[in-house]
């Protein structure tokens, strides 16, 4: 049994398996020992470290796990509760169905100020994840397909025509079949979604219409205080530049600007210029580290600066 199962172990955790292999996976993982599936997931992590799976990817297979396990533990703790309820209540005259459904456990992937991500989820829809992001999702739900995000994602979605594909940022919802598209919402308030390929629907039940429809090349503005929602040609190097290590300013405030270079590079600014926080930039960086982007900035902007290792200070 175990060679079949680090086989289809190995295309879990590449989220390769297909929708045939997923019920021998779960008929073989329910009747594994704890030991042997421990032990079978330091052997799989030996391999993952062998062929260069990335470090992010190898715990998050390994916190699938563990919580599949622990559900496994969990219901079986209820059905022994559910038994003991039924011996009590016909000893006591009454007759009861005891029931005690467990909710979907949500996992997430976060990424901090500074750093970036990929994730592949278990329907093989890849994510690319900004800094200072993080999407959750349900791991065993077999009938839906649905992450939380906040921060900023582009999405790489894999076809499945039965099941819709969607995201969710607080109440709105971006749905989609088999598209890649980017979705900034580090402002919950002011949300940006660029359509590069396929088509997407946009919803929440703030908008005066139903849903909206994006194709490819449009990019569509929600914003929660009036209720809107405007939908124009999209800068795809504005929208996923990131993706590309460019960090991409379009007629942006400066204390915008300085909001965008503390969660690209991690670190603290203190933008004490109030006469220039609302001045305007457009122009792009690369691969620059942050004492030349302050250095630029500081040259167009007329300001001095100070840097003490991640806090910065601009007066």
């Amino acid at each position: 049994m175990i060679p079949q199962f680090k086989k289809l172990y190995r295309s879990y955790a590449s989220g390769t398996i297909t929708a045939d292999e997923m019920p021998e996976f779960r008929s073989q993982l329910g009747s594994t020992s704890d030991d042997e599936l421990w032990s079978m997931m330091l052997d799989a992590s030996c391999d993952a470290h062998e062929t260069g799976m990335p470090q992010a990817m190898k715990s998050l297979v390994a916190d699938r796990l563990h919580i599949m396990i622990m559900r496994r533990r969990w219901y079986a703790v209820l059905r022994y509760a559910a038994a003991a309820a039924v011996v009590l209540c016909a000893g006591l005259g009454f007759h009861s169905l005891y029931t005690a459904p467990v909710p979907g456990q949500m996992l997430t992937t976060a990424v901090k100020a500074g750093s970036k991500s990929e994730l592949t989820l278990p329907d093989g829809t890849r994510v690319q994840l900004n800094s200072a992001s993080s999407v959750s999702f349900d791991i065993d739900d077999r009938h839906a397909r649905t992450v939380r995000l906040t921060g900023e994602a582009f999405f790489d979605v894999a076809k499945d025509p039965k099941r819709p594909f969607r995201v969710m940022v607080g109440d709105m919802q971006v749905e989609v079949h088999g598209t890649t598209f980017n979705v900034n919402a580090y402002n919950v308030d002011r949300i940006e979604t660029s359509l590069i390929t396929g088509k997407v629907t946009i919803s929440d039940p703030v908008l005066p219409a139903k849903s909206y429809t994006l194709s490819p090349g449009e990019k569509a503005v929600f914003c929660r205080a009036d209720s809107s929602i405007s939908i124009s040609r999209a800068d795809m190097h504005l929208a996923t530049g990131w993706m590309e290590e460019y960090l991409v300013f379009d007629g942006e405030p400066l204390w915008s600007v300085v909001e965008r270079i503390e969660r690209w590079y991690g670190v603290d600014i203190e933008l004490r210029r109030k006469d220039i926080s609302s001045d305007s930039l457009t122009g792009s960086f690369r691969h620059e580290n942050i004492h030349n982007v302050i250095y630029s900035l500081s040259l167009q902007y007329k300001f001095r600066y100070k840097i003490d290792k991640d806090h910065i200070i601009i007066y």
